[in-house]
């Protein structure tokens, strides 16, 4: 499973998972003077957008189904891969739509979906391929890539009162797609779970556009050292992932395996570093996670890296609905 180039220049994971920097995420901001009194970063006229509260592309009011896609995806653990770091401007860089007009500077080749059918009270959520344009529409990848079985996952949650969660976690693998196209690196999670979902009265939104929190001095672009996010989230996911199944995701950017980003050591293998591992070749790091109890590790087992993250949402069109 490989991690290749989401871009020429990368902006953050993502999930998990997980462009390099200028796009998507921004650069450092510019040595100047601070804005003037009262700039932001508003969205003008020139922003075509159906819901300017989440620069939402269709209008899902009033609809027993619909979809939004995460336009968001800020990683808090393991600080490894927070927001700052090099997969977490990766992921944001391939999750940002490229909608310069409404300061969205991304790739938007890793497309995370969620379903609502608030008939039957369900969620479904996965994967999607990248789209030539955004307006026509995304579908759930479900197909074999490499040997597995890509598919969303689905859960039930009451809706009436605009939130959605799930406590009992999915295997999902996620399907990341770059700029390079070809297959797509696939995220083995385990336990997935979201939690926290708030629906904007209308079910366009998952969180607002963050116009007062964005910097005109840096053309509107994130900046996570400075904690400057395009949107303010409204949903958390969870999960964990195993080393072992890490050391096999490579981040050909980084010349390293996602196991030895994780753990910030490394063997120091050319072309691609892995993780450290003792003389009976088990992996030498201790994770804060175990993989047979889903739960904090203790000193019998720790072979595997929580993974947490909060996102935004915002209304697309979903082409075929959830396939399951």
């Amino acid at each position: 499973m490989r991690f290749s180039n989401v871009a020429a220049s990368l902006a953050a994971f993502g999930l998990l998972s997980l462009g390099i920097l200028g796009s998507g995420c921004g650069d450092d901001p510019p040595a100047s003077q601070p804005p003037p009194s009262g700039a932001n970063c508003g969205l003008t006229a020139s922003c075509v957008t159906v819901d300017p509260t989440c620069i939402a592309l269709v209008d899902n009011a009033g609809q027993t189904e619909f979809g939004l896609r995460m336009s968001q995806i800020i990683i808090s653990k393991p600080a490894t891969l927070a927001a700052a770091s090099f997969i977490g401007k990766t992921v944001a860089g391939g999750v940002a739509l490229d909608d310069t007009k409404c300061n969205l500077s991304g790739q938007g080749t890793f497309s995370w979906l969620l379903h609502f059918d608030t008939m039957t009270n369900t969620v479904c959520t996965g994967g999607a391929k990248p789209v030539a344009n955004p307006a026509d529409g995304f579908s759930f990848v479900n197909e074999m890539i490499s040997g597995f079985n890509i598919t969303p996952i689905k859960f039930s949650s009451d809706l009436s009162q605009g939130t959605f969660e799930v406590t009992e976690g999915q295997d999902i693998i996620v399907p990341v797609y770059t700029a390079e196209g070809g297959a797509p690196i696939l995220l083995p999670l385990k336990k997935a779970r979201i939690l926290g979902g708030k629906l904007s009265s209308n079910n366009n939104c998952v969180g607002t556009y963050n116009a007062e929190g964005l910097d005109p001095l840096n053309l509107c672009r994130p900046y996570p050292e400075e904690n400057q996010f395009t949107f303010l989230n409204a949903g958390k996911i969870e999960g964990y992932i195993t080393l072992e199944d890490a050391d096999a995701v490579e981040v050909d950017l980084a010349k390293k395996s996602l196991c030895a980003l994780l753990t910030g050591k490394d063997d120091g293998a050319m072309p691609i570093a892995k993780c450290l591992r003792d003389a009976n070749g088990k992996i030498d790091y201790k994770g804060d996670w175990c993989d047979a109890t889903n739960a904090a590790a203790d000193a019998m087992c720790a072979d595997a890296v929580q993974l947490g993250a909060e996102f935004a949402a915002s209304a697309v069109k979903i082409n075929g609905g959830c396939p399951l």
